[in-house]
């Protein structure tokens, strides 16, 4: 896990997308079609898209689930390091777009355990 705080460097929301594309070849694919279609990159709306991986990763079944529970595992590992090192407007998009978002989704009972203490504190319900 890269740490994504430096004394000099706070994360902003190029480098978390550009580190959750390391985790996940599939949200690689997403995000270079999100900013093929949109002309540049929009935070939130990328964040829907890794929101809508971990439900896939969580639900994952059989030769797919170790595949799946792994890179849910960096996704989540990557956002909770976010949350500690981001800058506001990082740690927004993720309160917003992933975690409360996250919670009218039908898999969040699902990925709501797995979140770590940063990620669990922004859950409302």
């Amino acid at each position: 896990m890269m740490n994504l705080r430096s004394r000099d460097n706070v994360v902003d929301n190029a480098a978390l997308a550009a580190r959750l594309c390391l985790d996940s070849t599939e949200l690689a694919g997403a995000h270079a079609r999100h900013v093929a279609l949109n002309g540049n990159f929009i935070p939130h709306a990328f964040m829907g898209e890794v929101l809508a991986r971990a439900g896939v990763c969580a639900f994952a079944a059989g030769a797919d689930a170790r595949k799946g529970r792994a890179e849910l595992e960096a996704i989540l590992a990557t956002l909770e390091a976010a949350m500690a090192g981001g800058d506001r407007e990082t740690c927004s998009v993720i309160s917003i777009s992933f975690v409360w978002d996250g919670e009218a989704e039908p898999f969040f009972a699902t990925l709501r355990p797995l979140l770590g203490p940063r990620l669990g504190a922004q859950v409302r319900t």
